[in-house]
């Protein structure tokens, strides 16, 4: 059994070249991305990835991985999308199927066109948060190489006034575990312009509270004096973030977050809260509403846990068959999964997948796009990963070290794997400066120490999965000061 205590206080500056080391470990160790096509490059805490990915949602992902780590102050995304080359019409009635079949994107009015694997998507939404769902649906479409955004959409008739906007933001930064907004100051200007200034922990966090900008209903958002600080303590980042919440207040939070979401909002869904302890009921109208209103929930600061007891009920059966094809559609059009041989079958609403993936991930993403067809019930997730790469993304072979790969067939030692961790949380923003302690025995990490906050404890798992633990024992403590 190896253990070791992890204790690491932030430097004041992180070397650019470490700082492109972790970047390459995190993209070599995640699925969704071929790391071997994308290079690294920092200067002055600023990454560029360069090179080529076959979709955009890879290209989106890579960018994404890059600005989770600590000490990256922004990404400058140049990788290009070489996808597979589809004929026009055909690329074209893929996009226009899968909007179609979306269980959120059918209920808007979308044309699009297609020409050499640049795909036009014009039409209205009703704000920012469906456009992005939009076009995240067009994305994910194989063979489309970039998009020219055309949608449009509406802040309401009058505008929003910038005082409104001002309040709903402040609300978002308040109740989102994901951002600590203790020194970010916000802005309004007439008509509707956000100004973010001050600074967060990452540039991850950063891209967040700008969406949470668009969310409240800005007309523009300016950011450039929102600064990433990875030196500054996490207590100066969280304030009060984390101070007792009535059930009252925490109820009416999730609520509003439920209407603010697009993929939940025209569902009803009653709502408990006793403690920290949520429990959601009533009838939604698809798979992805159910699991979206759940994660939405579990977003929202002084909530511990949610028992989803959402049922899905179409407002229109689907044959069996239908449902089968459009399932069977989705995964063949689907960048990720176009060359993955699946199986589906279909009873009562109910789809089944079968079959053998590469990755934990390609079987969460199939998950995910089973889920988000119009009037799928439920999925039953049979996919089966090779046995020499289970850990939950699936990152046994992808890369221990930097650039250096196990040899296949052979499993991480657990002196290797409590290594990998310790890197993990060592460029973790937020988890750097915590005193955890970290024992794996046979492939079974454990973690025992203590933490700031619930979301940085839920971290620490995902931390230690990422490190290639086949199974992870949390036992990190809430310090009281912090906890919900």
């Amino acid at each position: 059994m190896e253990t070791l205590e992890t204790t690491l206080q932030p430097a004041p500056a992180l070397a650019d070249g470490d700082i492109t080391a972790a970047v390459e470990r995190l993209l070599a160790r995640k699925k969704g991305v071929a790391p071997h096509l994308v290079d690294v490059a920092t200067q002055q805490g600023i990454v560029t990835l360069s090179g080529y990915v076959d979709s955009l949602l890879a290209r989106e992902r890579a960018e994404e991985i890059a600005k989770a780590v600590r000490g990256v102050r922004g990404v400058i995304n140049e990788v290009g999308v070489r996808a597979v080359d589809l004929p026009d019409a055909t690329l074209r009635r893929d996009v226009e199927e899968a909007l179609l079949q979306d269980a959120v994107a059918s209920e808007y009015d979308i044309c699009c066109t297609a020409r050499a694997g640049v795909v036009m998507l014009l039409g209205e939404v009703p704000s920012w948060p469906e456009k992005e769902l939009v076009l995240r649906v067009a994305k994910g479409v194989r063979g489309v190489c970039s998009l020219e955004d055309h949608l449009h959409y509406r802040y309401g008739h009058p505008p929003k006034a910038a005082a409104a906007i001002g309040a709903e933001m402040d609300e978002l930064l308040a109740w989102d575990v994901r951002i600590n907004h203790a020194l970010i100051e916000v802005r309004t200007q007439e008509p509707g312009r956000v100004v973010l200034r001050g600074a967060v922990a990452s540039a991850a966090e950063r891209s967040l509270a700008i969406a949470a900008a668009w969310r409240a209903g800005a007309a523009g958002v300016e950011a450039a004096e929102l600064r990433v600080a990875p030196e500054t303590p996490g207590q100066e980042l969280r304030g009060d973030k984390y101070r007792p919440r009535p059930d009252a207040a925490i109820r009416q939070a999730i609520q509003d977050s439920l209407r603010a979401d697009p993929r939940v909002r025209t569902h009803a869904a009653e709502i408990d809260v006793r403690r920290g302890l949520v429990t959601l009921r009533g009838t939604v109208g698809n798979l992805r509403a159910c699991r979206a209103a759940e994660q939405d929930a579990l977003g929202i600061v002084g909530v511990t846990m949610v028992s989803n007891y959402l049922r899905v009920r179409p407002a229109r059966p689907t044959p069996d068959a239908e449902m089968q094809r459009r399932t069977r559609a989705a995964l063949q059009r689907d960048a990720y999964l176009h060359r993955v041989a699946v199986e589906v079958v279909v009873d009562n609403g109910k789809v089944s997948l079968y079959g053998t993936v590469d990755s934990q991930f390609d079987k969460q993403h199939a998950e995910q796009v089973a889920a988000g067809i119009s009037g799928v019930i439920a999925v039953d997730n049979r996919l089966v990963v090779p046995a020499w790469n289970t850990t939950p993304d699936g990152e046994y072979f992808a890369c221990h070290v930097a650039f250096s790969q196990p040899l296949p067939g052979r499993l991480p030692t657990d002196a290797a794997i409590r290594q990998a961790i310790r890197d993990h949380l060592a460029w973790t923003p937020g988890l750097s400066e915590q005193a955890i302690r970290v024992s794996v025995a046979n492939g079974r990490a454990t973690l025992t120490g203590t933490v700031a906050t619930r979301q940085e404890q839920q971290l620490a798992t995902l931390c230690a999965y990422d490190g290639g633990a086949r199974a992870v024992g949390n036992r990190l403590q809430v310090r009281p000061e912090a906890s919900p």
